[in-house]
């Protein structure tokens, strides 16, 4: 077994007692964040804060976990929040209301997901491995245990049942009768099981074989012969609960007599027989629909109305006199309560407004009455003419839909290509489900539609859509589904309808309720079988129900949405707490190593993320499959060859992964949730057989390590077209797991020796070859049986573990003193290869003296940086934080920092950089230039040291500690440099008080800049700094020179900039040195030191009275700046600059 060697100090268990992480939503009004999934661990904490867009108005936050929450109300505004903590795992929604508006400002959820417990210890979600099971297959369930037993072996952790549940006449795994009976193929003569038997059994595989379970649960349809849907036919989609199917049932009945007519002979004479395998057979077909069997049906006519009937309804309100109230608008027709043929109708009274009005061409009212009536019967007219063209468009759906299911049926290759038609399996599916025999021809079978009797016990199939929206019902009208023969139709199973709520249909409600917890109550987690097609509403109801017998249950679905955003709709509103994801979806290997990148874990090397910090949007949680139980065999798809190294590089990503039973021995073929009947075998005639289980029970043996020591980043790389090379780094111990695993999705492409493939680089030194799987084949030919399920014969898999680097049989590993070269020698398709690494001496105490100082144990760096930002003055602030490239290229001939490939920084200062860095660890964005340059070299650490230290005596002790800071930095592996880069900056870049107090405009503003200066103040004016601060008009083209000091701009600016954020000083400084340049009654606009002012914006003066009106009325004892002095430039209106300085009183 692996052995746990993370750093007991630094590993982090979701379970231990800790500080709860915070993770912040900012509320913006008209945010809908329903398509963005933010998921959070238990007993973490939600804090929600208002956006910029909600400052100063009220917002109330409702959430469903607690309801109204309450603000933490501060002084400062932009401090209050609300917060929640995440005690329940499941889906939760907030919203909130902005004053006391009566609709929703904004909204979104809350994922909150559960904690496994496997024999009472925590199983993490990451380290999930399951393997699916048809339960039908597992014969009777004395023989259960046995059958199972090779789960145990294999070290899964999981098992994934299928329906366990009463099945229906096709014997479909998902086609259940009675939700409420165990299926009684599971019993024997001896003995009938029952769900206390098997929840028994559940208990023994978790404290017996360490296997946890999970059950399929089936909401949105029955088996077509389920008795409590005849006794509750409320239930389904029926002709009379819902009327507008019924066109599609006459259609429905066509099709179906046409196959039954063409297998009793009746088209021999075209050579039409119930055997269709030709493209010919079906060109027959179609075009008998085409022109015969369509247009005898008239489908235009069920859109039609009735002419002479509404003619006589309408001319009931001709003869009341025209209509008071005339508009010219359009009449469209809409769909009676019945959908008859001529049953569409108009609504009369907005037809008596068009068309019942006055007429100038009328000879008397008789004649306004007849002219009113006929041009009333045209537009019927019309109406009908644009039903034909309905009906005509419904006709070419119809042909496109039986084409395509006939074709795939009987004539595909891909298809099952069925060779004749039966009973069982017609011409084409049957949509409608009759309980009551059929009757000559589909003419005499349409009263069924109509009749109280019988409409109701006519029953919708269920099916799927292709590109449907799956948030929309396709039973509801005005789909026409049914209709156009869009659907992709089980004929086995019957659609339920349950309508909006629980009253709608309570029986069906509460037999769900009831199925649905007593499955929660047996099973550790839920599969929601075609979760996309089952109403949303339905699913939050029974989940909840779920949720109520055992909170922390888990959840997992398969979602065919194709739209990621509708994804994580019902991950959100649902609290799933993982999507199935399927290996075989990749085309080529390239492909499948990028979903292992997508769902397998963060990014190698991204920023250490913060106990406190912005929620971000995440990718749904993966369980991710290489096979299914609805995908071909791996073995059809691609070939024997790739079962291993698929299986391995799924144990590489940090996601829950699965399997099917028979795809770790090695079965050719897919095993049929409807058609096979032999059972599974069991561990002792498993191992008769020729297997992969020795080498799947070493990966999931890996894939649980992987999780449990906190492996959680992931990088994966190409090495060639068909080996890939998956890293697992730990964030931590900075412990690296490196697979390679040869591919082979082309079974014509086996390679048999070694291929040509570039050495493998790591940095760090080898502690250990984990794991060398090896595999070949020799075609044995395929084993038959008749009562079991057995895979192929001829495979041979030999797995060795933690080997010394000169044990290896598959590589040769070159070490040298900071890094190591694999070098394959022995490496067929099929191979893999694990090695673990740990960084080099010199690394690991460079990152631990990092680690040292960012937990606060070095107290003497952490002083000497506190006393240094209390000798700084806010000039000094805008020296460290900000300035433009022209205010330091004005001073000390350089500009700010510039990123190669990318762009040259804002400021020169720190806040150039921690924007980027905030963003880069928001979005793990790696690939940033910033980062990049990092990896590439120390330089960025060299600027900021060196400009302090250079330019700046104040901030030269800054500077210092910065560069010792930076030290160890150089000995990081330079694919760590950008996360440890960021780990030491950030703090100091916000590290006191005063920086977080100055995150405002004013720091980056207000500064001195030696070319231009302000106007002179008098010989021993008190400063803080050696030269008063300017305020800069604009940043970078109005920040240096005679074109940073402007006079309006400085004093519209300078009661927010100065006077509210407390800089009392430089308001003075400015207000004075601007009233030494006053000439002419104006202060200047543009000041150039008071040599070159200019006087061009009469409201200058009046902005600089403003100030300091607001400098008495704001600053303490402000009222004595009136008596300050000022060093006059200009006593006379034509005083020559510099000639005559005078001092003066300023009042």
């Amino acid at each position: 077994m692996y052995q746990t060697e993370a750093n007991n100090l630094l590993k982090t268990d979701i379970h231990e007692n800790q500080k709860p992480e915070t993770r912040i939503i900012t509320l913006n009004y008209g945010e809908n964040l329903e398509e963005s999934v933010f998921r959070f661990q238990k007993g973490w904490i939600v804090r929600f804060i208002r956006g910029t867009n909600l400052l100063g108005r009220n917002v109330d936050v409702y959430t469903s976990i607690s309801g109204k929450i309450s603000w933490k109300e501060k002084a400062d505004e932009f401090a209050t929040f609300a917060e929640i903590k995440c005690e329940q795992s499941g889906a939760f929604s907030y919203h909130f209301i902005v004053d006391n508006e009566s609709q929703i400002a904004g909204n979104g959820y809350i994922l909150v997901m559960p904690v496994l417990f496997l024999n009472e210890r925590p199983l993490r979600l990451n380290a999930v491995t399951c393997i699916t099971h048809i339960s039908k297959l597992l014969g009777s369930f004395d023989m259960w245990e046995e059958r199972l037993k090779i789960a145990a072996k294999a070290e899964y952790n999981m098992i994934h049942f299928t329906p366990v549940q009463q099945l229906g006449i096709s014997n479909s795994s998902y086609c259940i009768a009675d939700p409420m009976q165990l299926n009684p193929n599971f019993s024997t003569t001896k003995k009938q099981y029952t769900y206390d038997d098997l929840a028994i059994l559940i208990k023994n595989l978790e404290r017996d074989y360490h296997l946890l379970s999970m059950q399929d649960v089936v909401w949105n349809h029955a088996a077509r012969n389920a008795s409590w849907l005849l006794e509750h036919p409320e239930c389904a989609y029926n002709l009379k609960n819902s009327p507008h199917l019924r066109p599609a049932y006459v259609l429905d009945r066509l099709l179906y007599h046409f196959g039954v007519d063409i297998m009793n002979g009746k088209y021999n004479n075209r050579n039409l027989s119930k055997e269709i395998n030709t493209d010919e057979h079906l060109r027959t077909i179609l075009d008998i629909l085409r022109n015969e069997l369509l247009p005898e049906l008239r489908i235009h006519e069920f859109f039609q109305v009735d002419i002479e009937k509404l003619v006589a309804l309408f001319e009931k309100y001709v003869k009341d006199g025209p209509s008071p109230d005339v508009r010219d608008e359009m009449l469209e027709s809409e769909p009676g309560p019945d959908w008859n043929r001529f049953g569409f109708i108009v609504d009369m009274n907005h037809a008596n407004k068009i068309f019942n009005r006055k007429r100038n061409d009328a000879f008397d009212e008789g004649d306004r009455q007849w002219k009113c009536l006929e041009i009333f019967r045209g537009h019927l007219q019309f109406l009908n003419q644009k039903a034909l063209e309905i009906g005509a468009g419904i006709c070419e759906n119809v042909l496109q839909a039986c084409a395509g299911h006939i074709g795939y049926e009987r004539i595909d290759h891909w298809g099952p290509r069925r060779r004749e038609l039966t009973e069982i399996h017609g011409l084409v599916t049957q949509y409608f489900v009759q309980p009551f025999p059929s009757l000559n021809s589909w003419k005499d079978e349409e009263k069924f539609a109509y009749s109280n009797e019988t409409a109701g016990k006519i029953m919708a199939c269920n099916g799927w859509v292709m590109n449907d929206n799956p948030l929309l019902n396709f039973a509801h009208y005005p789909s026409q589904v049914y209709l156009m023969r869009h659907l992709v139709c089980w004929g086995d199973c019957i659609k339920l309808n349950y309508g909006e709520k629980p009253e709608d249909c309570p029986y069906l409600w509460d037999l769900m309720k009831k199925y649905t917890q007593r499955c929660a109550k047996i099973f550790h987690g839920l599969r929601i079988d075609n979760c996309h097609s089952t109403p949303i509403h339905v699913a939050e109801y029974l989940l909840k129900a779920a949720r109520e017998i055992r909170p922390d249950i888990y959840v997992t679905a398969e979602l065919f949405t194709q739209k990621e955003s509708l994804d994580n709709i019902f991950v959100n509103r649902l609290g799933i707490t993982s999507l199935i994801r399927e290996a075989q979806n990749a085309p080529i290997s390239f492909e499948q190593g990028r979903l292992i990148y997508r769902f397998g874990g963060d990014v190698l090397g991204g920023f250490i993320q913060k106990s406190i910090q912005d929620a971000t949007s995440c990718v749904a949680p993966a369980l991710f499959f290489d096979q299914t139980h609805d995908n071909p065999s791996a073995i059809e798809k691609r070939s024997v060859y790739d079962c291993i190294p698929t299986a391995a590089l799924l144990a590489m990503a940090n996601c829950g992964i699965g399997t099917v039973r028979g795809y770790d021995e090695l079965v050719p073929y897919k095993i049929d949730v409807v058609a096979e009947t032999r059972n599974y075998t069991t561990w002792t005639e498993a191992m008769q057989s020729s297997t992969i289980i020795p080498a799947r029970a070493a990966l999931n043996r890996l894939h649980i390590w992987l999780a449990e020591n906190n492996y959680t980043q992931i990088y994966v790389d190409q090495r060639t077209p068909d080996i890939i090379a998956v890293t697992r780094h730990n964030p931590i111990t900075h412990e690296k797991v490196i697979m390679l695993a040869y591919t082979a999705f082309n079974r014509d492409a086996i390679c048999h020796d070694c291929p040509t493939v570039e050495d493998l680089t790591f940095t760090g030194l080898l502690d250990e070859i984990l794991l060398e799987i090896e595999f070949c084949y020799t075609d044995k030919g395929k084993q038959e049986s008749d009562n079991k399920i057995v895979g192929l014969n001829g495979a041979k898999v030999e797995v060795r573990e933690h080997l010394k680097a000169n044990d290896s049989k598959l590589a040769i590993v070159k070490q040298n003193e900071t890094d190591g070269k694999l070098h394959l020698k022995h490496f067929p398709s099929g191979s893999v290869i694990v090695i673990k690494v740990s960084s080099v001496k010199k690394a690991t105490e460079a990152i631990n003296l990092i680690q040292n100082y960012l937990s606060g144990k070095n107290d003497s760096i952490k002083t000497s940086f506190v006393n240094a930002l209390k000798q700084s003055t806010l000039q000094t602030y805008n020296m460290l934080l900000f300035r433009c490239a022209a205010e330091d290229q004005a001073d000390f001939g350089s500009g700010s920092y510039n990123i190669p490939n990318w762009k040259t920084l804002d400021y020169c200062g720190l806040q150039g950089l921690l924007p980027y860095l905030n963003d880069i660890r928001f979005h793990n964005d790696l690939g940033h230039p910033i980062c990049q340059n990092l990896r590439d070299g120390l330089w960025l650490c060299n600027y900021i040291y060196d400009r302090l230290n250079k330019n700046n005596p104040a901030l030269a002790e800054i500077g210092r500690i910065i560069q010792i800071l930076f030290l160890p930095l150089h000995e990081v592996p330079y694919d760590l440099r950008p996360c440890y880069f960021e780990a030491l900056f950030s703090p100091f870049a916000t590290a006191s008080v005063y920086v977080q107090s100055l995150a405002l405009s004013s720091v980056s503003f207000l500064g001195a800049v030696k070319n231009a200066k302000l106007a002179l103040l008098p010989d021993g004016y008190k400063m803080e700094d050696d030269f008063p601060s300017s305020l800069s008009a604009g940043l970078p083209h109005f920040a240096t020179g005679i074109w940073r000091n402007w006079g309006r701009d400085t004093f519209i600016a300078l009661p927010g900039c100065c006077i509210a954020t407390g800089r009392f000083q430089d308001a003075r400084n400015l207000i004075l040195s601007y009233g030494a340049a006053m000439r002419h009654g104006l202060i200047p606009n543009l000041l150039d030191g008071g040599y070159g002012a200019r006087y061009n914006a009469r409201d200058a003066i009046w902005f600089w009275l403003y100030a300091i009106v607001k400098y008495i009325e704001m600053v303490p004892e402000g009222a004595q700046i009136l008596r300050s002095k000022v060093l006059r430039i200009f006593i006379h209106d034509d005083t020559i600059y510099g000639h005559d300085l005078t001092v003066s009183k300023f009042d």
